[in-house]
């Protein structure tokens, strides 16, 4: 067994605000199979491993354990295209990396 897999996946699925029924729908397995998973009953298959790690904008790695954190991954989920390109703009000057376009962005 993986350890700690199924409190990572739940805390994820928490994180997102989802449900089990509609990480179910999204992933195309039971709500009781998401259940199993969180219980540490089961293990995903995989692919839908890979499904849910997209699902809930974390690595395969960090759901597996090979990263501590999740910290790397920032969710966009919800943001406008213009909040997006805000941020976006944002992350690159914090690299030392803008641009002249960047002056020209009016949120």
């Amino acid at each position: 067994m993986i350890q700690d897999l199924n409190n990572r996946l739940k805390a994820s699925r928490i994180n997102c605000r989802l449900s089990r029924k509609q990480v179910a729908q999204l992933v195309g397995v039971s709500e009781s199979l998401i259940g199993l998973y969180e219980s540490a009953a089961r293990q995903p298959s995989l692919a839908v491993l890979i499904k849910l790690a997209s699902l809930f904008h974390v690595t395969t790695d960090y759901l597996l354990g090979c990263e501590t954190t999740d910290t790397k991954n920032l969710s966009l989920m919800g943001l406008s295209d213009q909040q997006i390109q805000a941020i976006t703009m944002t992350a690159k000057c914090f690299r030392n990396q803008c641009t002249e376009d960047s002056s020209n962005y009016i949120p």
